[in-house]
């Protein structure tokens, strides 16, 4: 088999492989699929396993105690969270329960690409909640900017909650005093916050219990409890409310059934809890240690080692730019910098792969009725000539790991979301589409020019390194594969891909001058 054969058999894996890990791996998406509506329910969670969490709207009503003026009830408390001067998170806390009613965080649009422009706002049910009212003397607006400030509801039963937080941070810490209930967050909490998800798949329950473990809404067919937990988080795809204990160090969670298409209800059996409610971003996890930076999917153990790698490269190092794409073509560049050495000497053995074809196909011809000859007669050619058949195939290869890595960096990172790079390409988290369908075809929405432009750039790679003629319809039908695959892909990748499959083509050319040099040795 020839070296040609051998890298083309290589790229049709590859783009097999690619369209399993966009079918399996979270990549997919379906843009006819509409939001579910979240549930208006309030619910309340016993500490008891047998008891599970049931509607409180009512009870939240009916806690009022006889001969207590509704008017009597105080106003909603509005909490103003400030980073370095600018507004972070606007909240509001109901006496009614005593519960978060009210989550938005400023700087994450709702539905980017829509046109709603406003705040992503964890505001589907009250949470964390109880079935009583509550009084207070705190004031009704309250702004944190540059110390802690703390918020105190108390019950006529001596009962009481206190939320304190922090300038800067997306979340606070709440302490319970009197209080039997599960501290609890009620199913439809997280909303859909992206263009053309299914809500089925868009929601997972996660916890720490030694490992790292998750359940989607769909499979919590009744309450279940779990032990040993360092915290256990509700979330959306690039957002979620993580409870962690802070009196004991570890605690019980529980996984409650949640409506269809619903973040899933999840509760924590403690006095003292932090809770974070906001964007998963890798380095804001990672200051919250207890290895909450695992919520970021970045694939499996090898792939996510390449991947912080690449996040950090792109989110510390490349800091400075505020262009996303950039970043990706600065990343294309470096990487490409980084397999110098090897794809050098790969393409080198490439292109006298070529310049040897005329005495290979002597030597077949020669040999055509003795295949064993034929061979030995071939390996000898190899060895006088310095050539590998297999050396074509070991830079794609090596850069599959890192375009996996890429890939879940993109699709997972909240910093990559709603992300423009130019022109109409307003999202790299999501397909590139220049020209839009008004239902599906094929399964495309539409036709993206990037995707083009990569599958043109890769049709004239393969045609630099393909010289057996009767590999033409692999020459056309790979590029055309990929093309169609990359459609569906997250234009940041596509990006990737594109500049990278430009720089080999003119690494390639460089060392076809080199060799055909007369001046070679």
């Amino acid at each position: 088999m020839s070296d040609q054969k051998k890298l083309l058999i290589a790229a049709g894996l590859m783009a097999v492989i690619l369209f399993l890990s966009w079918q399996f791996l979270g990549g997919s998406r379906d843009p006819e699929s509409t939001p579910v509506e979240a549930s208006a329910e309030i619910r309340t969670e016993s500490a008891e396993p047998e008891v599970s969490p049931g509607d409180s709207t009512q009870a939240d009503s009916a806690a009022v105690e006889p001969g207590r003026e509704q008017d009597a009830v105080p106003t909603d408390i509005t909490i103003i969270i400030r980073d370095n001067g600018s507004d972070l998170v606007h909240a509001c806390i109901t006496p009614l329960g005593g519960a978060i009613s009210s989550w938005a965080l400023v700087g994450y649009e709702d539905m980017p690409g829509a046109g709603q422009n406003g705040p992503v706002n964890l505001n589907g049910t009250p949470w964390l909640g109880r079935g009583r009212v509550f009084l207070t003397d705190s004031p009704d607006t309250v702004i944190v900017d540059t110390e802690p400030r703390s918020v105190m509801l108390a019950a006529d039963d001596g009962a009481s909650i206190e939320y304190t937080f922090s300038p800067g941070f997306c979340g606070f810490r709440v302490e319970t005093r009197g209080l039997t209930e599960t501290m609890s967050i009620s199913a439809g909490v997280l909303p859909v916050s992206e263009q053309g998800v299914n809500p089925r798949n868009y929601f997972k329950a996660e916890w720490n219990a030694e490992k790292i473990r998750n359940r989607r809404p769909g499979d919590i067919a009744e309450m279940e409890s779990v032990g040993n937990v360092r915290w256990i988080a509700t979330r959306s795809q690039y957002f979620a409310i993580i409870m962690m204990p802070e009196s004991l160090d570890r605690a019980y969670a529980y996984l409650y059934p949640s409506g269809e298409g619903q973040s899933p209800a999840i509760g924590l059996s403690d006095e003292n809890i932090t809770v974070y409610a906001g964007p998963l971003d890798y380095s804001v996890l990672r200051g919250l240690g207890r290895d909450t930076s695992r919520l970021i999917d970045f694939g499996w153990p090898l792939i996510r080692e390449i991947g912080r790698l690449i996040f950090w490269f792109c989110d510390s190092l490349l800091s400075f730019i505020g262009n996303w794409g950039v970043k990706i073509i600065i990343l294309s560049i470096a990487m490409k910098l980084a397999m110098l050495p090897l794809t050098t000497k790969s393409f080198v053995s490439m292109q006298k792969m070529k310049l040897v074809q005329p005495k290979m196909k002597e030597l077949q011809e020669k040999y055509r009725k003795d295949p064993k000859a034929q061979q030995e007669a071939l390996q000898r050619l190899y060895k006088e000539e310095g050539v590998s058949p297999l050396g074509g195939c070991l830079p794609l290869l090596l850069q599959m790991p890192v375009f996996f890595a890429l890939y879940k960096v993109l699709a997972n990172s909240v910093q990559l979301r709603g992300a423009g790079f130019m022109l109409w390409m307003t999202d790299l988290s999501r397909p590139e589409i220049l020209i839009p369908f008004g239902s599906k075809i094929l399964g495309l929405s539409g036709i993206g020019l990037l995707a083009v432009l990569m599958g043109v750039a890769m049709f004239v790679q393969q045609k630099m390194t393909v010289t057996d003629q009767n590999q033409k319809a692999m020459l056309y039908m790979m590029p055309i594969l990929m093309t169609f695959l990359f459609m569906n892909f997250p234009a940041g990748l596509t990006l990737y891909w594109f500049i990278n499959n430009i720089l080999t083509i003119a690494h390639q050319e460089m060392i076809k001058r080199k060799l055909e040099s007369p001046a070679r040795s």
